[in-house]
């Protein structure tokens, strides 16, 4: 007879406490990806401070831009009513704006500084939880599941209301003059008409909706390519649709450099920023050096 023995070892690749990196990458509209190097140190300390004052962390401009190529998508033409086939087609599918944390042991946290720099805000994981928070799917870029959402948006983008909306207005102009050119004849489709464009108003919003679902749906997958197994792959992102606003007692540690150049961060934090935004003396206040890189 098995049994299951309950022990708190961690297997030291997941956390307790989920990291706020203030200064990531920026986001490059052209590309459509992150930068590759981290915003400068005062960027970073003054999103520090702004997000423990604001207590807010805020839906950023980074959207999960999906990038495929289809071998095949049909698509209706409304001018010759036929429906086009076109071949290797590139798609971008692009999520919801979202909010993201890391799932990072502090031992591992010295890794990914040189692209998310070194001040973060650290978050207690069963308050992520709370706020909805969820782990991303890593997927590779050119994989079959990445396609097959793809068919989600394309089958949406090929249901068109405005040609159902257009071929009823053209059934009803074309009984009224039938009507019209002979008096003894009522064929009577306003009501059937009317239930049409009524339908066709229930199916756009539900398109509406379903593709709102399918946008939020992306932004919970997390893509790369065969290079960035050391890099994105290994960041255990979670993410949000919508801005986090937390409670001090969620912050669990707030860890940011002693110096940067002659800049003194630390000191500075502990001796000016912390007494104006009362942080309670339970929040750890560590310097980056002590905790990463010894």
């Amino acid at each position: 007879m098995s049994m299951t023995v309950k022990h708190d070892l961690s297997p030291g690749t997941v956390s307790k406490i989920l990291w706020h990196f203030t200064g990531g990458p920026t986001w490059n509209t052209k590309t459509k990806r992150q930068s590759n190097s981290p915003k400068p140190a005062a960027n970073a300390y003054a999103n520090l401070k702004s997000i423990l004052r604001t207590k807010g962390l805020r839906l950023g401009a980074y959207k999960e831009v999906v990038k495929l190529i289809l071998p095949e998508r049909k698509k209706f033409n409304p001018e010759t009513r036929k429906v086009d086939v076109q071949k290797n087609v590139p798609v971008d599918i692009e999520s919801s704006s979202i909010c993201c944390l890391s799932d990072i042991p502090a031992p591992h946290l010295r890794y990914h500084a040189y692209r998310y720099g070194k001040f973060a805000v650290g978050f207690h994981r069963n308050a992520i939880i709370r706020a909805g928070f969820n782990p991303v799917f890593y997927t590779l870029q050119d994989t079959p599941i990445v396609r097959s959402i793809y068919e989600g948006f394309s089958s949406l983008e090929f249901a068109d209301p405005n040609a159902i909306r257009d071929a009823a207005s053209l059934i009803k102009s074309q009984v009224e003059d039938i009507e019209t050119d002979y008096d003894d004849i009522d064929i009577g489709v306003s009501d059937n008409i009317w239930e049409i464009e009524t339908e066709v108003e229930s199916l756009e919003i539900s398109i509406y909706n379903a593709m709102q679902s399918l946008e939020d749906f992306v932004a919970f997958v997390k893509t790369f390519d065969r290079s960035e197994f050391s890099t994105i792959y290994c960041e255990r992102e979670w993410r949000s649709t919508k801005q986090y606003n937390f409670e001090i007692n969620d912050v669990a540690m707030i860890v940011l450099p002693k110096a940067v150049g002659e800049a003194q961060y630390f000191k500075n934090f502990v001796e000016r920023v912390a007494p104006k935004l009362k942080l309670p003396r339970r929040i750890p206040i560590v310097p980056w050096d002590d905790l990463v890189e010894h």
